[in-house]
């Protein structure tokens, strides 16, 4: 339990400045993801998702210490890569979660 506290802590002791480029990427990758949502208003519940596992894959990449971030080109580059690789796998997440849902015959024609 304590490992995973501490995990957790290291988590939400993010910077504000990653945090800012996470959540600014995950936006306009919401804008496009927008226009191919059935309810488009649908998207305030898929942002979080973009920007959790965004956080949460930047945070293994500080894990595995991929880069040194006391440089600022690196660490802009990680960043960025953590977004893409977090909206890439909330994308999926939400397009397996959607048609697992449609398949099953929960959507309400």
């Amino acid at each position: 339990m304590t490992a995973l506290l501490q995990a957790f802590d290291t988590i939400v002791s993010t910077d504000w400045q990653t945090l800012a480029v996470i959540a600014v990427l995950c936006a306009i990758a919401s804008l496009f993801l927008k226009e191919f949502l059935a309810i488009p208003i649908f998207i305030i519940f898929v942002y979080p998702v973009l920007v959790f596992l965004s956080v949460l894959t930047h945070h293994a990449f500080m894990y595995m210490e991929l880069y040194p971030s006391n440089k600022l080109d690196q660490w802009l580059m990680w960043t960025i890569l953590a977004a893409i690789t977090g909206t890439i796998s909330g994308t999926a997440l939400v397009a397996g979660i959607s048609a697992f849902r449609d398949r099953k015959g929960g959507a309400r024609a």
